[in-house]
């Protein structure tokens, strides 16, 4: 079995972590399927100190987290001492704020500003992951953002995501060789077809080659990889964890 680590996005249970009693009956719940590893996003507001305390009571490893780049420019020294309280090197963006991906000019000043909190955060000890959408292959002057993001700021590490590198027009297995060495945390999110449009589904049974991405996951060295299910839709957000995680494992054993 590879040694890549499997677990769940909290953001597919974010209506489920709204206060720290909500929390706690989700780590429980993660417990008791067999998942101990997580990543923290879009939780309610809960003092760092009680997600630090319940996080250590599960015992759940927090690979990454997903945090709002205002406090990445702003607030960082706090930020960097609420990832110390949970034992968390990796601090996550889950995408370019507002409108700055709709120019070249946009993204260059977007690409400036993260070497500058690269920086930082290495004194730290902590490295910025970057999470992308499909608009990271929005073509300007002949070069994808995607692209410059992985030439133009060297200290960048990844969180690849599956569904959107395929609505991006890309081969999600393929594509992620261009970040080997960069991926700590994967998201491994499922596409099913309903009526002709796309829809997000519980990973492993959707139409994407999670296999060939589980492959190579292993090749480009990430540790982790995560579940995560944007909507739900006729399925509480636990059942579709519990599927979408024993769809994970299955493929895990499958291409071990």
């Amino acid at each position: 079995m590879s040694d890549i680590k499997l677990g769940v996005q909290l953001f597919t249970l974010r209506d489920k972590c709204k206060n720290a009693e909500d929390f706690e009956t989700t780590l429980k719940f993660l417990d008791d399927i067999g998942c101990n590893v997580i990543q923290i996003s879009a939780i309610g507001d809960i003092h760092p100190e009680i997600v630090a305390e319940l996080v250590d009571k599960y015992k759940m490893d927090v690979c990454v987290t997903h945090k709002p780049y205002d406090r990445m420019k702003n607030d960082l020294d706090a930020l960097i001492h609420e990832h110390d309280l949970i034992n968390c090197s990796n601090i996550g963006i889950g995408a370019m704020p507002g409108n700055v991906h709709e120019s070249a000019e946009g993204v260059t000043g977007f690409i400036v500003k993260c070497n500058e909190i690269i920086a930082e955060m290495a004194k730290k000890g902590k490295y910025l992951n970057y999470h992308n959408h499909a608009l990271e292959f929005e073509v300007y002057d002949g070069k994808r953002t995607f692209e410059r993001l992985i030439d133009e700021a060297p200290g960048l590490r990844f969180i690849p995501d599956t569904y959107w590198m395929q609505v991006g027009g890309v081969n999600p297995a393929e594509y992620m060789k261009k970040l080997a060495g960069r991926v700590d945390v994967c998201h491994f999110k499922d596409m099913r077809i309903v009526n002709n449009q796309q829809r997000f589904a519980e990973c492993g049974t959707g139409n994407l080659d999670l296999g060939a991405c589980y492959r190579t996951c292993k090749e480009i060295g990430a540790k982790y990889i995560v579940i995560e299910q944007d909507l739900c839709y006729d399925k509480d957000p636990y059942d579709s964890v519990k599927i979408g995680f024993e769809g994970l494992k299955r493929i895990a054993a499958e291409n071990k």
